[in-house]
């Protein structure tokens, strides 16, 4: 899971970066803007108003961890300013900017990096390149993996993706709901 790195920006009270996650070049997968702001300057509402700013589906705000023995805490938000609970691109991409900076809070940041998010603690592993490089992460999600039931009949999966009844495969299983932790 590669991260391209866009850009690095210093403002007067908080810097950020923006990236591009699942993509080895510029301008390809998901963006995202990681905001850092260590010094808790930013308000709910600046942090709502910055990511509206953006208008990348996600930004993070990185905060100080609310335990020493986590990386940071984590808030991430909507293109329009809503607080989401859970994602996964913006924790591989923040985790994989905080590995580029080395350190954050005054900790090493390699190996395990743990965010502490709405939806619970979510720990990362870094992956590296040859030459030792952060290039992205893999994730647990906070929640395991649900099924919700009833099954849905393959006319309705169908339907909701603009597919006839005979394109959905059922031999296996029939068409299901699953879940990490986010509904939709």
């Amino acid at each position: 899971m590669d991260v391209w790195r866009r850009a690095f920006v210093a403002s007067s009270s908080v810097r950020f970066e923006t990236v591009d996650v699942f993509s080895s070049h510029k301008f390809g997968g998901n963006q995202l803007a990681v905001v850092l702001d260590e010094q808790r300057r930013l308000s709910d509402d600046d942090m709502r108003r910055i990511a509206i700013e953006f208008g990348f589906s996600e930004t993070t705000i990185v905060l100080p961890p609310k335990s020493e023995a986590n990386t940071a805490w984590v808030r991430i938000f909507s293109k329009d300013g809503d607080e989401m609970p859970f994602a996964g691109h913006p924790n591989v991409g923040t985790a994989t900017v905080l590995a580029w900076r080395r350190s954050i809070f005054g900790k090493e940041v390699r190996g395990t990096v743990l965010l502490e998010e709405k939806a619970g603690l979510v720990p990362l592993e870094l992956i590296e390149d040859e030459a030792g490089r952060p290039v992205g992460a893999t994730l647990t999600a906070p929640e395991p993996f649900s099924l919700s039931s009833p099954p849905l009949p393959a006319e309705a999966a169908a339907a909701l993706i603009g597919l006839e009844a005979n394109d959905v495969c059922a031999a296996r299983h029939p068409p299901l709901v699953a879940s990490t932790g986010l509904p939709f």
